[in-house]
C-alpha cells in the first residue's frame, strides 16, 4: 500500500488508499477510478451509449481582510465527501484525484448531467459551513476519445460558480 502526502496542515496528516478507496475520504482511489474510466470508454465503444465527467474542485473561503493563506482541514474534506456522495447517485463513480479534487463519472445523458451539475452548485452541504467554494466543469465523451484525453479536455474546460 502507497502512503502519499497530501496535506500539510499543523498535524501533517498522512493518508494511503488501497487501490480502490482512498482512506481519508472512502471515495475511489485515482487508480480504481482511471481503471473505471478505461472500462466506460470500452462499453461506450461497443454498445453506443455515452458519458460524462464533473471535475469538483474545493477551496477554502478566504475573508477579505484575511492575508493568510486558510488551510482545509482534514474534517472538512471528510465532510465534504460525504455530502459529494449524497448528492451524487450509487452508480456514479465519485474518485478524489488531488488534494482538492473529485471527478465524477456519470453514466447519464447530458441532461441529467446538467442537473447534477446545479444540484452540486446549489447544495449548501458541500460548501462545509460556508468554509468552502465549490468550482465545477463537465466534458462529455466523444466517440474514439481515448483516457488522456477527455481528461485533458476536462482540465482545459472553465470553472463555473454560484
Amino acid at each position: 500500500m502507497e502512503e502519499r502526502l497530501t496535506y500539510r496542515g499543523v498535524e501533517n496528516t498522512l493518508f494511503s488508499h488501497d487501490g480502490i478507496h482512498d482512506s481519508q475520504t472512502h471515495l475511489a482511489a485515482p487508480s480504481y477510478f482511471y481503471q473505471q474510466l478505461l472500462q466506460e470508454i470500452e462499453l461506450s465503444k461497443r454498445t453506443g451509449e455515452t458519458f460524462s465527467l464533473i471535475r469538483v474542485i474545493f477551496k477554502p473561503t478566504k475573508p477579505k481582510d484575511q492575508v493568510l493563506e486558510v488551510k482545509i482541514s482534514a474534517a472538512d474534506i471528510l465532510y465534504f465527501s460525504e455530502a459529494l456522495k449524497d448528492v451524487t447517485r450509487k452508480q456514479d463513480c465519485v474518485a478524489r484525484v488531488g488534494l482538492n479534487e473529485c471527478v465524477i463519472l456519470i453514466r447519464a445523458q447530458l441532461s441529467n448531467v446538467e442537473s447534477l451539475l446545479n444540484r452540486l452548485l446549489d447544495a449548501k452541504n458541500l460548501t462545509v459551513d460556508n468554509s468552502l467554494k465549490v468550482s465545477c466543469s463537465t466534458v462529455e465523451y466523444q466517440v474514439g476519445e481515448k483516457a488522456l484525453t477527455i481528461l485533458n479536455r476536462l482540465d482545459a474546460m472553465s470553472l463555473s460558480t454560484r
